[in-house]
């Protein structure tokens, strides 16, 4: 009897274990000016076989016109050399291994708007399973450019006299999808006001009689602004002069540019300044010769300077003003209505004194520094009004 042993057939449909790299790219941004511009490709890799891959090359194409950039990181693992192509190596990925993701910056010439800017990642690693998963594309398209300047600072109204400083402080960015032309800021000089300063770093800034569209003011240029980008800061200033109690003051700066803009709206910055009628803040620093503790008719005042009065503020809420001293030891300061406090700055060899001709309410004679301080109480002034702030003081 013959025994016939049969063996277990092997199917048809088994494969031998393979690699099967699959790639994908992604653009970001997808819209490109159709003055040109930039974006970036990300290949993303991985291995979804069941066998690791050999060493892996990319490559990375571009249509006409683009090109890849310079000044950027990849991942360690990555390696990569750039021509018309770009082509990058990585080592051998085991199964269902992802490789880090690839991101590639590159330029973008000017082109047709609704045209296509595509970029194709091709990949290849050793024997697999399959390759119709070793090619993506990605693309983005040409939308119309625009420029949009603007002043990133709000418009301001403040209340002020005569002889404070008004100004407009700003920066301009474009908002635009494509680059400016030559920035030009343009500021008239208001009537009850004369020229204090202007910016003299990022902005070529020049005071003229005609400079402002024909009117005495500034006119400002700055070197053309990417999208997004801002300028450097432009400060105009200008001090309030000559102007009556309820005089309105607009300081406007228009700004344009030498290509086209979206929107005009936004090119005009202004601050409103309201003239109030001042209040006065006077006194004396007088000196107790006789030092009695009472104020006699010719009694001096202190000098002003190192050896003497160093300064004299009247300080308000957030403003006020440094006063004007005299020889005899008088003074004078003119500020806004509101309340405030005077303050006093002697050195030696003078020192202050209590007395009921002194309206100083606290000092301090040792302050560690050389100015003595003194201080008075609070006081408040409308528009017209006067107050009269004494401080006593010995020599010693």
């Amino acid at each position: 009897m013959t025994t016939v042993s049969l063996l277990a057939a092997t199917p048809a449909s088994a494969a031998p274990p393979r690699a099967d790299l699959v790639v994908g790219a992604s653009l970001a941004p997808t819209e490109v000016p159709d003055t040109g511009g930039s974006s970036a490709v990300t290949v993303d890799l991985t291995n979804s076989g069941t066998r690791a891959s050999q060493d892996i090359t990319l490559v990375l194409s571009l249509s006409s016109g683009t090109w890849f950039t310079d000044g950027f990181v990849i991942p360690p693992s990555w390696s990569c050399t750039y021509g018309d192509s770009a082509i990058c190596t990585h080592a051998p990925l085991a199964a269902g291994e992802a490789a880090e993701p690839l991101r590639i910056p590159f330029g973008v010439g000017a082109g047709t708007v609704g045209d296509d800017v595509v970029v194709t990642a091709v990949v290849s690693g050793g024997a697999e399973s399959s390759t119709a998963n070793n090619t993506a594309q990605a693309s983005l398209r040409y939308i119309p450019g625009t420029v949009d300047l603007h002043f990133l600072s709000e418009s301001r109204e403040e209340q002020q006299i005569n002889g404070e400083v008004t100004g407009l402080s700003s920066y301009v960015i474009n908002d635009g999808t494509s680059p400016s032309g030559d920035l030009t800021v343009t500021v008239p000089l208001p009537a009850g006001t004369v020229r204090y300063s202007e910016t003299t770093e990022g902005w070529a800034c020049d005071f003229g009689d005609d400079l402002a569209a024909g009117q005495p003011g500034w006119r400002c240029t700055h070197a053309p602004l990417r999208p997004g980008e801002n300028s450097a800061g432009i400060d105009i200033a200008a001090t309030i002069s000559g102007a009556e109690p309820g005089d309105v003051i607009d300081l406007t700066a228009t700004l344009s540019t030498t290509t086209p803009e979206t929107n005009l709206d936004n090119n005009t910055l202004r601050t409103r300044v309201t003239v109030l009628q001042p209040a006065t803040v006077r006194g004396t620093v007088w000196v107790d010769s006789d030092r009695d503790g009472v104020r006699d008719a010719d009694e001096p005042g202190a000098p002003p300077g190192e050896q003497g009065i160093y300064q004299i503020t009247v300080g308000g809420q957030g403003f006020g003003a440094v006063a004007t001293v005299n020889a005899d030891g008088t003074y004078t300061a003119t500020v806004r209505p509101g309340t405030y406090q005077t303050e006093f700055y002697i050195r030696d060899p003078y020192s202050f004194i209590s007395s009921p001709d002194s309206d100083v309410v606290y000092y301090l004679n040792q302050t560690g520094g050389y100015n003595k301080y003194g201080r008075s109480d609070y006081f408040t002034l409308a528009g017209g009004e006067e107050a009269v702030v004494d401080a006593g003081v010995i020599r010693y």
